[in-house]
């Protein structure tokens, strides 16, 4: 399965569309951003007749991401909270109920060069109340390393196009446009938040699109000479409105030296090796592929070889069929590979697709199919299992 899944997804990538536009996602090169997005997705189904009692199944997810970044520092932080309940068919099923939050932030100091070479530190924290087993303390750990090479957002830049491409469309811009005017209008466009800074959160937007105007029209692409009541709608209806697929281009790699605080068994004050690679690249304007690889071991009585060796993929490909319906993909691959004889080694799939749907900028709808599938030995648990699901996202700020 593992073969296959691997296969499918490289095949896909190679006859991606890259578009005829002059110009590339891969030419935005800012690193000054700031962004952050919090939303709140729920789903649940319930149950009757054929069955003993009434079953039900329910979840409720909480997501964090945030970013901010300049020249010289990155600073990223994640973070996640599950809670699912559900209760099964038969006479004597009890209710079950599952908590897991994790989440981490890492900071980044480059040297020299933006792109280069880069010192940095994470902690990586979580919680967890499962049915399951009652290795539930808490779960803390730091790391401090060196890598290399920078991987860039330019969503800024996927938006200053469609704004361009809309303005033309509706005849307020006219004429050639050059990839200069494309990357300007991308870095003002990125400075959201420091507009909102420096002229406050009602009225930030005049002085934003009053220079997206001054830009334009010394750019000598205004066919009237100003954007005019409806040029600002198409463009507040693009920045504001309509949510943009996350673009993000480069690579990078690192290496670094791990202490274990606590783990969800009590284990604590172990030190350990991890390694992690990133790549990112925007096929076109519509597709967006993103792959990150990290291995973790335990060093125990520091010597290396003794503790298994943890490695976890997470590979998406997502298009943007619409403005408002992505297609997401998401494929994970986590592998244990035990060093006691006695203990079988652990393979996890986890491949996630389905559509999202816009119904406006703050309530989003997806649906989807779960495939999942364990391999440890002869575990009698190795059946591929489907789920299909249907939930509702709120977009919190």
């Amino acid at each position: 399965m593992k073969q296959n899944l691997f296969a499918a997804l490289l095949a896909v990538l190679m006859i991606l569309p890259t578009g005829a536009m002059a110009i590339d996602l891969t030419d935005y090169k800012d690193t000054d951003l700031q962004y952050q997005d919090a939303e709140l997705a729920g789903r649940f189904d319930l149950r009757d007749g054929n069955q003993d009692q009434i079953s039900y199944a329910g979840r409720l997810q909480m997501e964090y991401e945030m970013e901010y970044s300049t020249l010289p520092f990155k600073w990223d932080a994640y973070a996640i909270g599950d809670f699912d309940f559900s209760r099964g068919p038969n006479d004597g099923d009890d209710s079950e109920k599952n908590f897991q939050a994790t989440g981490w932030t890492s900071a980044k100091k480059y040297f020299d060069e933006h792109d280069g070479l880069f010192g940095f530190g994470r902690i990586a924290l979580g919680l967890r109340d499962l049915e399951s087993t009652d290795d539930d303390d808490p779960y803390a750990k730091v790391t401090f390393g060196a890598g290399y090479g920078r991987i860039i957002t330019a969503t800024p830049l996927m938006e200053a196009i469609r704004c361009l491409n809309d303005l033309t469309e509706y005849g307020i811009v006219a004429g050639s446009i050059s990839d200069k005017l494309y990357l300007d209008l991308a870095a003002i466009i990125a400075k959201e938040n420091e507009y909102k800074s420096k002229h406050g959160l009602r009225d930030y937007e005049r002085y934003w699109y009053e220079d997206m105007e001054k830009l334009l029209k010394n750019a000598g692409v205004l066919q009237s000479g100003v954007l005019g009541a409806m040029g600002i709608i198409r463009i507040q209806d693009i920045l504001t409105d309509e949510p943009v697929l996350r673009r993000k281009h480069g690579w990078e790699a690192g290496v670094g030296v791990d202490y274990l605080i606590s783990d969800y068994a009590g284990n604590d004050g172990d030190p350990g090796l991890s390694a992690f690679f990133e790549y990112a690249k925007p096929y076109g304007l519509k597709w967006q592929f993103i792959n990150r690889l990290e291995y973790s071991t335990v060093l125990v009585d520091w010597e290396f070889g003794d503790a298994a060796h943890k490695i976890a993929n997470v590979m998406e490909l997502n298009y943007e069929m619409t403005d408002k319906i992505d297609w997401e993909n998401r494929y994970e691959l986590d592998i244990i590979l035990e060093t006691e004889g006695d203990v079988d080694d652990t393979y996890l799939n986890i491949l996630d697709t389905g559509l999202r749907y816009y119904i406006s900028n703050t309530i989003d709808a997806k649906t989807g199919l779960t495939f999942s599938h364990k391999d440890q030995g002869d575990n009698d648990d190795d059946d591929l299992e489907t789920r299909f699901y249907f939930e509702i996202l709120y977009t919190l700020f």
